[in-house]
């Protein structure tokens, strides 16, 4: 009799990629890989430990496992183990496994396969993990080690992998992306990469995840108009204030970060830039606070994923004093204002344009996609459009949430495949 696994991942793209991955060793070592419905064996979770916030969901989850699927072990793996170290008893877990653990438990090494995807629409790859700057309010270098990249050789292979099994896009991910092959000796090493991917045939597109200010030289910058590349760069700023990303240990002021904004419009000037931004630092002040939202409105963000600021065990800034959570909700919700309305100033300038969407959800005539600007869109279409079908639509209206936009298709809609 088989036995029977369910996943569930919290935060990063890395994790998702690592999930997939996962669960195909889990199925090659025998696991029927099932849902929580069907009532598993084992419930492996691959943890966060980025925030207090992801490892309380954590908490939540196990305790919901435990008191509603009485026979199904727990394996909690991943950041949350690499932080806590904690005996099995106290999480009320069977397995604690750290991101070496992991792999192990299924009996193998994350290099021994490539990734096979579920996902028919994209499929995410990590290209490289680790980290080596500490900033001060950040845990993922004790989590995640030293920065390694694995060989541009094994990369290629891996998305030729991908796209022969019928993934169009390939999102690239890693811990710091743009330090890709840095640790080989090799600065130019991304760009030398996409370029290579660039030439695969049946790859439609690349997706950049996540790039620091620091790591975007101006021969990536040279290849961002390539119509492979998708044109959605995410770039976290953490802080408008200078004085803030400096006791923040950033490696750039807001004037290095605007120079580059304006080099990658001047490239692509239609190019949705999306950011992360901490709110509350502990010796944040309204001051500073206001730096920031004012540096955010002359960026013109498309998007802003806002952090208020979690103390993390091991950090220089969880060893000070914290603001009180009423001024950090407050700043927040500011924030996230602000978000709204540069995100609908953005997509309103594509309001009656065509555009190219990806499809990634179908139901009865109703397709849901994002375009390769970061834009979630919604139309209705002839039966035949299926999961990863790239078609011309043409957007209309903003919905009431702020969160999608609905369009129609294009009149000379061409089914790419």
């Amino acid at each position: 009799m088989s036995r029977k696994v369910a996943f569930y991942t919290f935060g990063c793209k890395v994790n998702q990629y690592e999930t997939e991955k996962l669960k195909y060793l889990a199925i090659k070592e025998g696991w029927d890989v099932v849902s929580l419905n069907d009532e598993p064996d084992l419930f492996f979770i691959n943890s966060c430990a980025v925030t207090h916030v992801a490892e309380r969901k954590a908490r939540r989850l196990i305790n919901y496992i435990r008191n509603h699927y009485k026979n199904t072990k727990i394996a909690l793996a991943g950041c949350y183990p690499e932080r806590i170290k904690l005996l099995l008893e106290e999480l009320k877990v069977d397995f604690l496994l750290d991101n070496r653990q992991k792999w192990e438990f299924f009996g193998s090494n994350e290099d021994s396969v490539f990734l096979v995807s579920e996902d028919r629409a994209r499929a995410i790859l990590k290209i490289q993990d680790g980290c080596n700057q500490f900033c001060s309010y950040c845990i993922v270098p004790y989590l995640r080690g030293r920065e390694r990249s694995k060989s541009l050789d094994y990369v290629i292979r891996e998305v030729e992998e991908l796209v022969a099994r019928g993934h169009k896009e390939i999102v690239l991910t890693g811990i710091r992306l743009g330090a890709y092959g840095h640790d080989l000796g090799d600065k130019n090493a991304l760009v030398k990469l996409l370029t290579e991917i660039f030439e695969i045939e049946g790859l439609y597109k690349v997706r950049l995840s996540s790039l620091e200010p620091m790591d975007i030289s101006d021969k990536l910058i040279s290849i961002a108009s390539h119509p492979k590349l998708c044109r959605h760069w995410h770039i976290p700023l953490q802080s408008g204030s200078d004085e803030i990303l400096r006791k923040m240990n950033r490696k750039y002021d807001t004037k290095y970060f605007s120079d580059l904004v304006n080099k990658l419009r001047e490239k692509v000037p239609d190019i949705a830039i999306t950011t992360d931004i901490i709110v509350g630092y502990p010796e944040e002040t309204d001051e500073h606070f206001e730096q920031t939202l004012e540096f955010a409105k002359k960026i013109r963000f498309m998007k802003i994923h806002v952090f208020p600021f979690s103390p993390r065990p091991f950090t220089l800034a969880g060893k000070l004093i914290p603001l009180p959570p009423k001024i950090i909700e407050e700043r927040k919700r500011k924030l996230l204002d602000l978000s709204n309305l540069l995100w609908e100033e953005y997509v309103s300038s594509f309001i009656g344009k065509e555009i190219e969407v990806m499809i990634e959800e179908k139901e009865s005539d109703i397709y849901r996609g994002t375009t390769d600007n970061y834009i979630k869109v919604e139309f209705k279409g002839p039966y035949y459009l299926e999961e990863g079908n790239y078609v011309k639509v043409i957007l209309e209206d903003i919905d009431e949430e702020k969160s999608k936009v609905y369009a129609k298709l294009a009149k000379d809609e061409l089914k790419i495949g």
